[in-house]
Parts: C-alpha cells; structure tokens; sequence
C-alpha cells in the first residue's frame, strides 16, 4: 500500500474523531456524585441583589453550614465573585453533602470588598473571621433541603468601612403544582423543582444515580424518572415532592428517555445499553414487555394517542416505531446519519428528525410515503420542538446564539429567538407562551416568551440538565 492509499483511511478516521468531538458524541454517561447514603445535600440560592447594592462588589473566600452542635462543614462554591450585574436574578451560590441535623446557621467569609463612590472605587474593609448568619434548617438521610439567601444591604454596610456578608435566610415556598416545572440533572442525581412563571427555585428531590428521562402524570401527581445510572425507573410523589418508589429494569439496561401513554398506565423506556425498549405497566409497576431495537436507543417520542412510539437508534441509523399494544415493531424508518430526536407536527402526520452527523432535517410523511423532503439545518442540531398551537418548527443547535425558527408550510428558517449558549432540550409552557430551553454546558434553564421574543428568565440548575417537564406544557 504506497502513501496515497494508506492516507485516505487515516484521513476518514481523523474526520470521524474530529466529528465526534465537535459534535459531542453523547456515548452513555456516568454520573460523578456519590450516593448520599446517610448524608443529606443543601443548595443555597441567592436572590437578586436590592437596587441599593448597585455600587457594592465582594468577593466570597468560603461559605459553610453550621451545625447546632458546632460541626462546621465547608460547602462547594458555584459564585465567588458578587456585584449587581451578576446578580439580577436568583443564583446558585453553593452547595454540599452534610451530615444530617438540625443546622443553625451559613458562615460566609469575605476574601475582598470595594464600592463605588463618586471620587471613584474604594476598598471597603471586610471581617478576619466567617460571618455567621442565622439559618435553621434540617438536613435529612437522603434528601436535599435548599435556603435562600438575601443581601441585607443595612445590615452588611451598618458602619459604611467594614462590609459584613450579612444575609436574610429562608427556606423558599414550593409552588403550586399547577405551576410547577421538573429538570433532571444527570450528574447531580437531582431534580430542580421550579416555579414555571417566576423562574425560581422551589425545591430539589435526590433521585439516585443518572436522572434522565422525566414523564409526568397530572391527574395522579407522579412523576416517573428514567435513572441510567440504577437500571430503575424512579416513582415521585409532586404534591410532595417525595420520592417515593423504585420501578426495577434489568442490569444493564441504562433508560434513558422515557414516556407515558395519555391515561397514565403504561412507560417505555429507551434503554441505551442494552438495545431495548422496556414496556411498564405503572399499576402494578413491573415490566411487562421488553422488545429489541436499533443500538444506542436514547430518545422517544410517543404520538399523541399514545399508541406509537418512535425510538431513534443513534447507531443504527434508523427508527424504530412500536406500537404499544401489540408490542411489537410495527415500522423501522431509514435515516441519515446518527438520528438524535424528532418531533411531530399538531396533526401527527408528519415527523421531523435531526441528526447527530448529518446536517439534514428529516420530514417523514407517515401515511407512507417516507422521507419526503430535507431541511437543511446545518450540523450540531441538539434540539427542536414544535409548537402544536402553530405547527411552528422550533430548532437550536450546541454552538448556541439563537433559536431557528421554521414555518410549517415553506419549512424555511423565518424567524429567530436569542438565546445564548448550546440548546440542548426544549418545551413549551402553553399557558405563559414561554420557549424552555436547557443549555447544559452553561448549567441553564432559560425562559422566552414567543410573543415578545423577550427573555423571561434564567434558572440555574444542576450538573449536565437532560430533561424537564412542567404542568401547563403545550
């Protein structure tokens, strides 16, 4: 073989690597934090900053939960550097596994603090030790309690030389459930419960290992988590926020999206390793069917009568289509390469796909036909949802900067929201008009309103956010 022959397939195989890297080829993931055990977490938000600390900036050298015993436990920082700029909205300061107990305070220490005054920038002195603030709270085995924190302006600039990081703490309402929202974070092993209308923190549940997938029943208030990490679908209670119930898969089998039919009765799960899709039975909550597909099933989609569901085979270049009540496959549809997710129009009777590398979007005609046409898109496609209200395509890719926005009929790229940072899931809240879109390396849920076009707001969430479903979702 002279040089020329051997060149082409080291070339193909750079250009397949370099593809991979660039389009973050999603292989199964592990989550990194370890099972609670008899510890329990904390998260400690901080809430925007009064107009009055306008001209204040501090920077935060630690922060630590005081038990009532003394037991002084460091927490893991999120924010060090604080000023009015960065906080215009509720922000995740810290965090951390603590031993369980009633916990009577958050000990801040300042590393440096400056304000603004008219002759210009001046250094404001700032205390030797941790600044003890009062906080009761209750740390418990395997669960997660969240404290809010506010600036108490008065209280931190008492004598206008010597800052004090003088905080008001609270445990924050949960929301109503009509109201509220559920992100999976899956290398946090958490749930970020979220009020849809404020964009703020409500509450955090543990889940165990590789939260994925979310699917919920509003009329029995469950919600039902795939766990990659466990083989288990996870049970929570919503109108406590409690979780409750483990559903078992077997070893191996990593699901990672899942779905519910419209009456609450049945799950499938997508199960990445092992090339299955599992059907549950949520009454009597074991598996009762499992059926083999393509390799590397990550996502579903369920059509809206809950008969069909199209679980896109990432390696296999292919869909599968099952129909649930005959359990079995009913259709396999041909794609391009390395089919991520896809949505249906407000009829079902077209599916869009995008790809992990092809810069195509696939529209199938599914009385059919097939693929009847491609929509380029260009590559890095990560998320796409259609808003049944309309039919309009919404499409955002991992590179980030805007959300395309396709017209039904011409499926071209008319129009376009903001939205910074790579789009990685999407959802509609039909009641406020709000577009949710998870930006995973940013570690954000960002709230935009499809009439105005405004940003409506921005929730920081846990470590790789996968998934989120919300009441009121269109």
């Amino acid at each position: 073989m002279n040089y020329k022959e051997a060149a082409v397939p080291i070339r193909i195989i750079l250009i397949i690597v370099i593809a991979c890297l660039s389009a973050g080829c999603m292989q199964v993931r592990q989550a990194v934090k370890r099972p609670l055990g008899d510890d329990g977490e904390l998260f400690l938000y901080c809430e925007p900053f009064p107009q009055d600390a306008s001209r204040l900036q501090f920077q935060v050298e630690s922060v630590s939960a005081v038990r009532d015993d003394g037991l002084t436990v460091p927490l893991t920082q999120e924010m060090k550097d604080f000023a009015l700029l960065d906080m215009q909205r509720q922000r995740l300061f810290a965090h951390g596994i603590l031993p369980a107990g009633r916990y009577k305070g958050i000990a801040i220490k300042l590393k440096s603090a400056s304000l603004l005054g008219e002759d210009g920038t001046g250094r404001l002195l700032v205390p030797e030790r941790p600044y003890e603030n009062n906080a009761l709270f209750m740390v418990k085995n395997g669960k997660a309690t969240v404290v809010t924190l506010e600036l108490n302006y008065r209280a931190a600039l008492a004598d206008r030389v010597t800052l004090h990081p003088a905080f008001d703490a609270r445990i924050p309402p949960v929301p109503l459930p009509e109201l509220t929202g559920y992100l999976t974070n899956f290398a946090s092993n958490t749930i970020t419960v979220f009020d849809r209308r404020s964009a703020g923190i409500g509450a955090m549940i543990e889940t165990g290992r590789g939260p994925a997938g979310i699917a919920l029943d509003k009329v029995r208030m469950l919600a039902y988590v795939a766990l990659a990490g466990e083989d288990t679908i996870g049970v929570i209670d919503v109108k406590d926020n409690e979780f409750i119930d483990r559903i078992r898969l077997n070893p191996g089998d990593s699901p990672h999206f899942l779905v519910i039919t419209p009456d609450g009765k049945t799950a499938v799960t997508a199960n990445t390793r092992s090339n299955t899709v599992s059907i549950v039975d949520l009454q009597s909550r074991f598996e009762v069917a499992r059926i083999p597909v393509g390799n590397e099933p990550e996502y579903l989609l369920m059509d809206r009568n809950g008969r069909r569901v199209y679980v896109f085979n990432r390696l296999s270049n292919s869909i599968s289509v099952v129909d649930i009540a005959a359990r079995a496959i009913a259709a396999t549809l041909v794609t391009e390469s390395g089919p991520i997710y896809g949505q249906l129009s407000s009829k079902g009777d077209r599916l869009f796909v995008f790809h992990d590398m092809s810069p195509n979007i696939l529209v199938y005609q599914l009385d059919g036909q097939g693929a009847t046409r491609r929509i380029y898109a260009g590559m890095g496609v990560r998320a796409m949802k259609v808003n049944p209200a309309t039919d309009r395509i919404y499409v955002g890719n991992r590179m980030g900067g805007i959300i395309d926005v396709y017209d039904p009929f011409t499926l071209t790229a008319g129009d376009f929201l903001n939205a910074e940072g790579g789009a990685s899931y999407m959802t509609i809240d039909g009641e406020e008009n709000n577009l949710l879109i998870i930006h995973p390396r940013e570690r954000l849920l960002r709230f935009i309103n499809l009439i105005s076009k405004k940003e409506n707001g921005l929730l920081d969430t846990g470590a790789e956010p996968y998934s989120l479903v919300i009441f009121g979702e269109r």
